[in-house]
């Protein structure tokens, strides 16, 4: 499985299921800062890896495939 589509599985747990890997999150109005927080929580539990503040950022979080480009940046 890759890890867009980890991350996919994530927000279908969520029901949110009407989305690509480059949808943009926050203009969609899927991800709000309390979400966004929980989004960081599952992926460093998930790839059991610890994000860097400097890396939690909009740019990084705006869609599944800015998440992914940051998590293989850790593995």
């Amino acid at each position: 499985m890759t890890t867009q589509e980890r991350i996919m599985e994530f927000f279908k747990s969520k029901n949110i299921t009407d989305i690509q890997t480059d949808t943009d999150l926050f203009k969609g109005g899927y991800v709000n800062s309390l979400f966004a927080l929980e989004i960081v929580m599952f992926l460093e539990k998930e790839f059991k890896i610890k994000i860097k503040n400097k890396d939690i950022t909009e740019k990084n979080f705006r869609t599944i495939d800015s998440m992914a480009a940051v998590i293989e940046k850790y593995l």
